[in-house]
């Protein structure tokens, strides 16, 4: 990603501004700048070259169809009615599915007109996530039937490639997490980290894959599918959960061992309702909340503060706040009973956004939890789109991510 050029002015009273529980004002506010910007006018690309649909991309200057990015992309666009440019992104990725690769159900997990990006990383496994999003925007899952078996095929990868005998699935890398420096992913030697997240994500595709099924009259995959994801969902109960942290940790597979590391992704659990209700109590008020570790005023760290690799500054997704996890930390917060905290997340998140448009005309990838000073790209969309109702779904228990039958 591109690294900030655009100039910023850190006013005196952000601090104080930001200590304030979430407003509607702010709410109203946010949705105005959107507009005024027209930050959604160049997200679909038309279909070229290797990409025979219509697709989106992060924000104007990209001409890439990421994996999780278009995911999210397509939660802040069902606002809008938007559902045919996600489908039609789930479509492109799937186009490469089996014919274009020696290991079936492998997919890239970029895409350009030209190329295929990010060899041999997989696409993160959020493409029956979002076409049962896109279905839901459209009220019809029948765009999916002629690469329904495609899809399913996406997941069986991670099964056939990626499982180790412990029953966790692997990362390749940190960067195919899409957490590209996250100390707790082991990018050398690469195949070993069984993330939390990913663990996640896949409960969350067997999931949309149940409920697809279910739509399409596939009564038999749809009930293979829900147990699937009820036993992956126990298992990261059982063997993820670390009572002496009071935490999930990733596993490294060639030990068996606990990563000890403090990172955001150990709270993944809490937005895919896997943690059981004691897990998630002890977790959110020992470390989530603890503003020691990840608690700041302008949302949450992406590591704790006494991680080695910790860096506010220049640190990426080691340490600098996020939309994206402050999105799903929100969501996770609300799902376990700490709604006056997840406004507050709320809040926090949609006045950095605020103050970066008035400031620059644009929104960041990242900013320093100590400052709110942008740390990395700039004028980024891509899941930032998801700050525009934020306030509104901490108000109202909404939550577009979730994974329901028509």
């Amino acid at each position: 990603m591109r690294r900030a050029t655009s100039p910023w002015i850190l006013l005196p009273c952000f601090i104080s501004i930001l200590s304030v529980p979430a407003r509607a004002q702010d709410a109203s506010e946010i949705a105005r700048l959107f507009k005024q910007h027209e930050l959604k006018q160049n997200i679909v690309k038309p279909s070229q070259g290797l990409l025979k649909h219509q697709y989106l991309v992060p924000s104007g200057p990209y001409f890439q169809l990421f994996d999780w990015d278009m995911y999210f992309m397509g939660v802040a666009l069902s606002y809008d009615g938007v559902g045919q440019p996600v489908a039609d992104s789930v479509k492109d990725f799937l186009e490469f599915v089996d014919a274009d690769a020696n290991d079936q159900g492998y997919t890239p997990r970029e895409i350009a007109p030209d190329a295929l990006w990010a060899l041999p990383e997989m696409s993160k496994p959020f493409l029956a996530q979002a076409a049962l999003r896109a279905s839901l925007t459209m009220d019809s899952a029948d765009w999916l039937k002629p690469y329904f078996t495609k899809l399913e095929h996406t997941v069986a990868f991670w099964e056939n490639t990626r499982r180790s005998p412990d029953g966790f699935f692997r990362w390749y890398n940190g960067v195919e997490s899409g957490v590209d420096n996250n100390p707790a992913v082991s990018a050398r030697p690469a195949n070993v980290t069984e993330g939390v997240d990913l663990q996640c994500y896949l409960y969350r595709e067997d999931s949309a894959l149940s409920i697809l099924a279910e739509k399409l009259g596939r009564q038999q995959e749809a009930a293979a599918y829900r147990q699937k994801a009820q036993d992956l969902r126990t298992l990261i109960q059982i063997k993820m959960w670390s009572d002496a942290d009071g935490m999930f940790l990733n596993i490294d597979s060639t030990t068996g061992q606990f990563v000890h590391v403090k990172t955001w992704t150990n709270f993944v659990p809490l937005w895919a309702g896997v943690a059981t209700p004691a897990q998630a109590q002890r977790t959110i008020q020992q470390h989530l909340l603890n503003p020691r570790e990840f608690w700041s005023v302008y949302g949450v760290r992406t590591l704790a503060p006494d991680e080695p690799l910790y860096n506010p500054r220049s640190g990426y997704w080691r340490g600098p706040i996020w939309v994206i996890s402050n999105y799903l930390l929100m969501h996770g917060l609300m799902n376990y009973g700490f709604k006056q905290q997840a406004r507050e997340l709320a809040g926090h998140t949609v006045r950095l956004l605020i103050h970066d448009l008035r400031t620059t005309g644009g929104m960041n990838e990242c900013y320093n939890p100590d400052t709110g000073q942008p740390t990395a790209g700039g004028h980024f969309l891509s899941w930032d789109l998801l700050g525009e109702h934020m306030i509104q779904e901490a108000a109202s228990g909404k939550d577009p991510t979730a994974l329901k039958p028509f």
